[in-house]
């Protein structure tokens, strides 16, 4: 019986491990501005890599998030 309960946990520790954090990093004319990670977010774990590579963006024009008034070309990259 011990022998049982010990490979159930074991699967239940290898199974609730195989999650991974998202982090999408943003940049500004070509520069890292800012890192966020699901897991910061929500506690969010990804089994599937391409749910979390979907959340990546192409380079856009915008207004820059730290000089006000300034147009950059962002991107957010996640992985």
């Amino acid at each position: 019986m011990k022998k049982v309960l010990g490979i159930m946990a074991v699967a239940a520790f290898v199974f609730c491990s195989c999650g991974k954090t998202c982090n999408c990093t943003y940049y500004e004319d070509g520069k890292k501005v800012a890192v966020t990670s699901s897991a910061q977010q929500s506690g969010t774990k990804f089994f599937n890599k391409e749910a979390c590579t979907k959340n990546s963006t192409e380079k856009y024009q915008t207004y820059s998030i730290i000089v006000e008034g300034k147009e950059v070309t962002a991107q957010t990259i996640c992985k």
